[in-house]
């Protein structure tokens, strides 16, 4: 009698812990984005700094993210992710808590900088490698569960930071930044205590790859791939991916950072805005199943081509209605919602697609940097053709169109099958 297979989210207690722990990575590196438009103007607003001035922080935050990812990805390809997340953490924690006593705009810029790229770091390295290390063939609909957690960080981490803040104002009524800083750096630190006892691989952990006996073989060896840095830049696969999210992430996080200003340019008031925005986010955590379960029954080739169709549609849409029609403007940017956890599930599923779940880690150490790289150059793409139309939003858009038809012209030429190792003929 044959052997009955376990289902689709059948995951095992071990693989739904797994699940639950990189969903709360998520939550807290998708925090160091998702609080850009709050920090900035908090900061700016109680020590009467330029916050124009500080978002530039955040950029070359994202740059020197490139460096560190590059670096970090590589140790973690070498020797496993486990040690390299709990110390990412531990100084998410610190960069978060010595940001709420900067005391001059220094001080304050070097912590959001380092914070901005110990994030990248745990948002697509650490996530990853252990969602490549324990789904390799459920990846889709497992990522579709564990990338939930960015659209929840949308949704939560502003108010909370601002409720925090204000929360704790004294007599006069300003502001108090170290409390909530105080808070997300303490949630880093829970999160770092529960790394302590995840387990980097289901081998370490008595369980099965995707808890299924039939896996036994699909067992990942840390630190094990003859996929080297050269060998990786050398390969078309790595620059075709990198460039598909990378013009992807563009687009979503041009779109997210000037969510409220957008609806404000639309007719909403910034209240309205501040609302929509997190509906928005709340659509991200069901569009993060939505996608994995696209991923798992299609393809994850397909479900990127199609993730890149809707993008593009989305945002010449919204460039066509753009001041005028609120109502369907207002449906656009609930649909744009969506997308949020779709492109975080797809761009490791599309890299163990392509790599293969042994060889991710590497892969990923590589493909990271520059899809990293691209997604910080939104805020000068952003900068630039905003500053050139007078805060045109409906420009934006077009621009922001094109780039995700561009990705979804280049989203063809991804391989749909795994490429063979340099060391395998």
């Amino acid at each position: 009698m044959k052997e009955k297979q376990p289902g689709l989210n059948s995951f095992g207690k071990k693989g739904w812990w797994t699940i639950i722990f990189v969903g709360l990575l998520y939550v807290i590196s998708s925090n160091t984005v998702d609080l850009v438009n709050v920090i900035p103007n908090l900061f700016g607003a109680v020590k009467g700094w330029d916050p124009n001035n500080l978002l530039i922080f955040n950029s070359v935050g994202g740059w020197v993210g490139v460096v560190i990812t590059l670096a970090v990805g590589q140790w973690i390809a070498a020797k496993g992710v486990k040690l390299p997340t709990i110390l990412m953490l531990l100084l998410c924690g610190l960069f978060f808590i010595l940001v709420g006593v900067s005391n001059s705009i220094a001080m304050y810029g070097l912590f959001i900088v380092l914070l901005t790229a110990v994030g990248s770091v745990l948002n697509l390295v650490s996530t990853n490698t252990y969602m490549s290390n324990w789904f390799p063939r459920k990846k889709g609909i497992a990522l579709g569960w564990a990338t939930m957690g960015a659209p929840v960080s949308s949704a939560v981490a502003p108010a909370l930071f601002m409720g925090a803040a204000n929360g704790a104002a004294g007599e006069n009524g300003v502001p108090n930044l170290f409390v909530p800083c105080l808070i997300f750096g303490i949630i880093s630190f829970i999160i770092m205590a529960l790394a302590f006892i995840t387990k980097a691989t289901p081998k370490e952990a008595g369980a099965y790859p995707d808890n299924d006996p039939a896996m036994a073989n699909m067992n990942v060896e840390e630190g094990h791939s003859s996929w080297t840095v050269g060998k990786l830049l050398k390969c078309k696969q790595t620059w075709v991916v990198s460039l598909v999210f990378g013009l992807l992430f563009i687009a979503l996080v041009s779109t997210m950072t000037y969510f409220i200003p957008r609806m404000v340019a639309a007719g909403f008031t910034q209240d309205e805005g501040t609302m929509w925005l997190t509906v928005a986010s709340i659509l991200g955590i069901i569009g993060s199943y939505l996608w994995g379960l696209i991923d798992q029954k299609l393809g994850t080739k397909k479900a990127v081509i199609i993730f890149a169709a809707y993008m593009a549609v989305m945002q010449f849409l919204l460039a066509a209605v753009m001041g005028v029609n609120q109502t369907i403007t207002l449906i656009l940017v609930i649909l744009l919602g969506i997308l949020i956890g779709g492109i975080c599930n797809l761009l490791p599923s599309m890299v163990i697609s392509i790599f293969g779940g042994q060889h991710f880690a590497a892969a990923n150490s590589v493909v990271t940097p520059i899809v990293v790289a691209l997604r910080t150059a939104a805020f000068i793409i952003m900068g630039i053709i905003l500053g050139a139309t007078n805060n045109n939003f409906g420009t934006l858009s077009i621009f922001l169109g094109i780039f995700a038809a561009v990705a979804f012209v280049l989203s063809f030429l991804l391989t749909g099958k795994q490429l063979p190792a340099p060391d395998e003929k």
